[in-house]
């Protein structure tokens, strides 16, 4: 995906195609554009292997991407600069 010069997660082109192929892979999470969300058309075989996580900025990407367990801290001077 891409990221505006503010932090925006930018809609991306192909996001039913990707996030089957990460259910393919094993992936049982994938985080996508929260505008991307009303494009997911997923077959019932994919419907239960796989988590849909929405995001509208980079605090998000970095808050579900990352393991911040004992650095919580850091994590919410993160999201101060919403």
């Amino acid at each position: 995906g891409s990221l505006s010069v503010r932090g925006e997660v930018l809609a991306v082109g192909g996001v039913s195609a990707k996030v089957e192929a990460a259910a393919e892979a094993g992936i049982k999470k994938v985080i996508i554009p929260k505008t991307n969300m009303k494009d997911v058309i997923l077959s019932e075989e994919y419907k239960d292997k796989i988590i849909l996580i929405p995001v509208s900025t980079i605090q998000e990407v970095l808050e579900h991407a990352l393991d911040w367990k004992g650095k919580e801290d850091i994590l919410n001077k993160i999201k101060r600069f919403k």
